[in-house]
């Protein structure tokens, strides 16, 4: 058996197309966890208010239907559950979005050159 050692620098070498996945991943970065609760709760206030509207949704629904409520309400209640829990999921995925875009521009403005004249 007899190897090949590539000595080519690594900015001549190919670089294989990434996946779809890869590249999402680095746009989206999910935030260091808060160190307490209420720190949480102030930074991610949007999320907080989308998991309490499910929540409500949700158990007014099942109240709804266990009581032997209309459907047409147990109805609108869990689809409204459902839209709380997709505008919950979309805030999510802005929240990671929005803090990859500051990490970006971090990076770059300790790269920025200041020219003065």
């Amino acid at each position: 058996m007899t190897e090949e050692i590539n000595n080519t620098p690594a900015s001549t070498q190919t670089q294989q197309p990434q996946s779809a996945f890869a590249t999402l991943s680095k746009k989206f970065t999910i935030p260091p966890p808060p160190k307490t609760i209420a720190d949480g709760v102030k930074r991610d206030y949007v999320l907080v208010g989308g998991l309490a509207a499910t929540i409500v949704a949700l158990t007014a629904g099942i109240y709804n239907h266990s009581k032997g409520g209309s459907q047409l309400t147990t109805n609108r209640l869990l689809k409204g559950r459902i839209w709380a829990q997709a505008f919950t999921v979309v805030a999510m995925g802005w929240y990671a979005f929005a803090y990859q875009r500051d990490l970006d521009e971090a990076e770059a403005s300790k790269h920025r050159k200041v020219i003065l004249t």
